[in-house]
């Protein structure tokens, strides 16, 4: 008879959490934080773990640019004298001359391959039939077209206009480092005197008006070798130019100096008691220098545009304020250190 008593159970060994890694017990809490039976628990670690470029807001998005223009415009130093000459005489000799050594190597590339197919057709001279499809092939090669040949030249004047961006928000340093300019009603544009004559181009480079106006090297009977480049608003009911900025006076580029420098001599080389006189000699046009706001004046414009203008002695359609910032170099092209508020949004983006 066997001697099997049976199975015996015994309780299970227990084991010391001591023997455990700590590293697996901390990593397993990580892993619990998050709980399945929470729906909403995963959009909430999404959103702490977002980017912080995609939860910056737009006011701050537009802050950022603002510090990044002012550091960029530190970077750039270069010289503005060539480019003021270029845009207000209307010279462009570097565009042409690049264009004319385009072409001149395009040709060179074209003979090579040419002299290559015969020299590749000298080597066939076994057979007198790949002799003539070689010739054929030659013969019947396209011509590589010029690309510079019916490309249109790039227009000098176009985008050298600054632009403003849209407040998106009233900036922290608005009292201290901002200006104010009250704009009128009209179309923007660049005017620049030189050769004689007086010339209005749109943002796009367009001539809007030829015309004999009282500004240095502006009509045949006051040539100089001057040139002058301003930033204006046109009020074509009044024949009025409405100057905004100063990029260039008698030859002189100021496109580097601060906004407090040209608004200074906006009010200083632009007498209007000398350029507002409308006569047969400057066709009937009037240039007229706004005057900038400090912003501790803010408030007051708020209240009242339109008085707050007639105060200043004009009398205009106010189109929106436009705030410069002090450090401001003159820049063609949209940037943040200009911003706009339109008419109807005063009241509610400053009060």
């Amino acid at each position: 008879m066997s001697e099997f008593k049976g199975f015996t159970f015994e309780k299970p060994i227990k084991h010391d959490s001591e023997s455990q890694d700590p590293h697996l017990t901390n990593l397993s809490l990580k892993f619990n934080r998050i709980s399945t039976d929470d729906n909403g628990s995963r959009l909430d670690s999404f959103k702490n773990f977002r980017s912080p470029i995609a939860s910056r807001s737009r006011s701050e998005a537009q802050e950022k640019r603002r510090l990044e223009a002012l550091e960029l415009q530190k970077q750039q130093r270069q010289t503005s004298i060539n480019k003021a000459r270029q845009i207000a005489l209307n010279t462009a000799e570097e565009d042409e001359s690049t264009s004319d050594e385009e072409e001149e190597e395009e040709e060179e590339e074209q003979v090579e391959v040419q002299e290559t197919v015969v020299a590749h057709a000298k080597r066939l001279r076994d057979s007198d039939d790949e002799m003539e499809e070689v010739s054929k092939y030659v013969k019947t090669m396209p011509k590589r077209k010029s690309k510079n040949k019916h490309k249109k030249k790039k227009n000098l004047h176009a985008n050298q206009i600054m632009y403003s961006e849209t407040m998106e928000s009233v900036p922290r340093d608005l009292l201290t480092d901002w200006v104010l300019m009250i704009c009128p009603k009209g179309k923007r544009c660049m005017v620049t005197s030189g050769s004689g004559e007086t010339i209005a181009r749109s943002r796009a480079g367009n001539i809007l008006a030829r015309f004999q106006s009282r500004l240095p090297n502006g009509s045949r009977t006051n040539r100089t070798s001057d040139f002058c480049i301003l930033d204006c608003v046109y009020d074509a009911v009044h024949w009025t130019f409405y100057v905004l900025d100063i990029m260039c006076w008698r030859g002189y580029p100021i496109f580097d100096c601060d906004t407090n420098f040209r608004h200074f001599w906006l009010q200083t080389k632009l007498e209007p008691n000398e350029l507002d006189r409308s006569d047969g000699h400057n066709q009937f046009y009037k240039f007229i220098p706004l005057k900038p706001v400090l912003t501790t004046n803010t408030q007051q414009v708020v209240e009242d545009p339109e008085q707050y203008v007639k105060s200043q002695g004009f009398s205009y359609d106010i189109d929106g304020l436009l705030f410069y910032h002090r450090q401001a170099h003159y820049r063609g092209g949209s940037t943040p250190l200009v911003c706009w508020v339109p008419r109807d949004e005063i009241q509610n983006m400053l009060k």
